[in-house]
């Protein structure tokens, strides 16, 4: 390829990268059949071969598998009987079938009991950390400098010096057992490559290969040398952590293949047209959640050449991404105009962008560095981590706010005289006592998760485990900020702003009709006509409303609260507001609320009002609400943005977009997520979804195909983006 000019090799790779995109969305079609509706990330596996037929060796009587050994054996049988996948077109070989995680039968190691814990999850319909996997970040820096075959001598280095228990011999083996594993499956790769190679005729196709079996078969064992080497050993990575427990968090990619291309180009092995090739590949290989750009650990600017080529082959790719860039004040302008461009030219929901100036001042006041608050990127649907050092469990754990509403609700409607006052006293209570669940089942799960999901893989990419002899959840990273999400908080805050209104200050319902109302989920004309009036009281979202007072109140107690939570195992806890794709099922646990929401019907989403609050196209009022609810310790409350695509073609419509992400993240924003999808369009996509097989939606922290989402969530997102314009 070489020989060729830039244009002509432009065309070759361009053609290529359409072509896997054609692939992409197929496979995406056949994974629809095989597997039905998907309400959850991308991902990039294929749909098994005819006749597959693989499952797990039980270890425990219920019919699952837990601890070292089993998570290690099984792995090893599953990778084993993957058949290899080589795309001759491709820059990159590698994919896979299934993930490991999946075929659990339940959360839990039985064995280690938590049912005193139970009465009070299930009272309070708690998503709490016992049993959550991964949701921390790996440092592929250790990989890349020490190769898989050094990531195995690194372990049985470190096991001739701290293997002297039974669990702890248990713990190297397990992972000596990952590494091999994943060593035998990019050689049986290799091998596949080159029998395609040897039956290729096309000379491009032929020399495609050639350098793919090479770049293959040299990380096997060893660190990368090339960006080529480097891109087919970040693909492993993602291929063999998500099929392990569908670990997604990627890093900072644009600062771990700039080494590799600056020395590629300097060598002149390789131009841009190739640099873009190997990163679509990369991009194609699985939707990892990507940081680009943001500060050093100066405030330097980190943007370079290959985040532009980033953004470029996401370009030309045009699947789902999960890119996120971190605005902060030294960021390269074109760079952040040409990521808003993109915005609008694909209308795909990538990129997304964080906020550096309120992340790294939120995350100083848990008592951290401004550095090592830098350091904290952009690796989730919601969330940050530091990789390698930081355990966090972020977007695992999640407090409906709406449930501990009504259940303080149910409270007040024992009293003699109810009053708002009464009500927040019991809401007070009710959300320390939820947080103290959270809490303790937290401290439980430190205790005792490497007896039934341990990080094997994620441990290879850290700092600590494999030194210690002990797995990341057990207490061998530097830090532990364990992440804890209020959901729901338009819900409960819109509540309290009708009660207050409409009962106490106009006085246009009493406090025993609403309650009797309320039980009856608003039934009859009547009930009708008190569902309108609570429904028009002043909401979350509003200026200057009752509605984004009782928000504020609500998010400051909920901060205060978990910030000051106590851990018997010395973790921290740092609160968000993020309801992932939790807004439906938390909905079914809340009955009737006096914000005029029926029972069982959705809670808003993250730290959005809930939609019909807030006229269409007001963005600058919502942003306004969603600055005010900030927790202010590091995590998010996401900005679920959603636009009109009519807005680029104003005179200067990039540049009001430009302003408006800016203006919202240096005022105290945290993250924004953008929509970009003509109401038309999504009417028409929702009525017959399969003749929109490539239109891509942000659904939350992650995007998808829209046709992949089941009819009900379908259905959220229209109602979100329907009332946006």
């Amino acid at each position: 390829m070489q020989q060729l000019s830039l244009e002509d090799k432009k065309q070759i790779y361009s053609r290529r990268i359409a072509l896997l995109r054609s692939d992409k969305i197929a496979e995406t079609q056949k994974k629809l059949k095989y597997k039905g509706y998907m309400d959850e990330d991308d991902y990039h596996y294929l749909v098994p071969p005819e006749g597959y037929d693989w499952s797990p060796v039980a270890t425990h009587e219920n019919g699952d598998f837990h601890g070292y050994t089993a998570w290690a054996r099984n792995y090893e049988s599953m990778t084993g009987s993957f058949p290899p996948v080589v795309v001759p077109y491709s820059s990159m070989a590698g994919n896979y079938f299934k993930i490991l995680h999946r075929f659990r039968k339940v959360r839990w190691n039985p064995e280690y009991d938590f049912s005193e814990f139970l009465p009070m999850i299930e009272k309070y319909e708690i998503d709490h950390g016992i049993g959550q996997v991964h949701h921390f970040c790996g440092d592929v820096r250790i990989g890349l400098e020490l190769g898989w075959g050094g990531l195995l001598n690194k372990v049985r280095r470190y096991a001739s010096i701290n293997a002297l228990d039974q669990e702890t011999r248990e713990f190297y083996a397990a992972e000596e057992t990952v590494i091999i594993s994943i060593i035998n499956w990019i050689r049986r790769t290799s091998q596949c490559v080159q029998e395609k190679l040897a039956q290729e005729n096309d000379p491009l196709l032929r020399n495609n290969l050639a350098e793919m079996f090479q770049a293959n078969r040299w990380v096997e064992e060893n660190p990368p040398r090339t960006m080529r080497e480097a891109c087919q050993f970040i693909c492993w990575y993602n291929i063999a952590g998500r099929c392990f427990n569908r670990e997604g968090a990627g890093g900072q990619l644009d600062v771990l293949l700039f080494p590799y291309y600056l020395a590629d180009i300097e060598k002149r092995l390789i131009d841009d047209e190739d640099a873009v090739y190997y990163i679509a590949g990369v991009l194609l290989s699985d939707t990892k959640y990507y940081q680009l750009g943001g500060p050093d650990e100066n405030g330097n600017d980190l943007v370079n050449r290959v985040s532009w080529l980033i953004l470029e082959a996401a370009d030309r790719l045009n699947i789902t991404a999960n890119l996120t860039v971190r605005m902060h004040d030294g960021l390269d302008r074109a760079f952040f105009r040409r990521a808003v461009e993109l915005l609008f030219e694909h209308k795909n929901a990538w990129p997304r962008f964080s906020g550096d100036k309120s992340l790294v001042s939120g995350f100083i006041q848990n008592g951290f560095s401004r550095e090592l608050a830098r350091n904290r990127i952009a690796v989730g649907c919601n969330w940050m981590a530091i990789p390698g050092v930081e355990y966090g469990l972020n977007d695992s754990i999640k407090v409906n706010l709406a449930k501990v509403f009504t259940v303080a609700f149910e409270d007040l409607a024992q009293e003699r005289q109810p009053t708002t006052d009464a009500l927040w006293q019991f809401f007070e209570k009710h959300l320390a006592a939820a947080l103290d669940v959270v809490f303790k089942t937290t401290d439980f799960h430190l205790r005792a998760n490497r007896y039934n999901s341990p990080e094997l893989f994620l441990n290879l990419f850290c700092r600590g485990p494999i030194e210690k002899g002990r797995d990341a959840s057990d207490k061998s990273l530097d830090y532990y900020t364990i992440g804890v999400d209020g959901a729901g908080i338009a819900v409960a805050a819109d509540s309290f702003a009708a009660l207050q209104q409409r009962v106490e200050r106009e006085h246009r319902i009493s406090w025993r009709k609403i309650i009797r109302t309320l039980q009856e989920n608003y039934e009859g004309p009547e009930g009708l006509r008190i569902r309108q009036l609570m429904l028009t009281a002043e909401k979350y979202g509003q200026s200057n409303s009752l509605g984004l007072e009782w928000a504020v109140r609500i998010s400051q107690l909920f901060s205060r609260l978990v910030s000051a939570g106590h851990s018997s195992e010395g973790a921290r806890f740092i609160p968000g507001l993020f309801s992932w794709s939790k807004t439906i099922a938390f909905g079914k646990q809340v009955g009737a609320t006096p914000d005029g929401r029926l029972a069982g019907t959705p809670i808003n989403h993250g730290a959005n009002p809930m939609p019909g609050s807030v006229k269409n196209g007001e963005m600058t009022t919502i942003s306004e609400a969603i600055i005010a609810v900030q927790c202010q310790r590091g995590n998010t409350a996401p900005f679920q943005m959603e636009l009109d695509p009519g807005i680029s073609r104003m005179h200067g419509g990039v540049e009001k977009v430009m302003a408006l992400l800016e203006t919202h993240l240096d005022r105290g924003g945290t993250l924004i997520n953008v929509n970009i999808v003509d109401a038309d369009m999504i009417r028409a996509a929702h009525a017959n979804p399969e003749l929109y097989p490539d239109l891509v939606v942000r659904v939350t922290g992650f995007s998808a195909y829209f046709a992949t989402l089941s009819p009900e969530f379908r259905q959220l997102v229209v109602d979100r983006l329907m009332e946006a314009q």
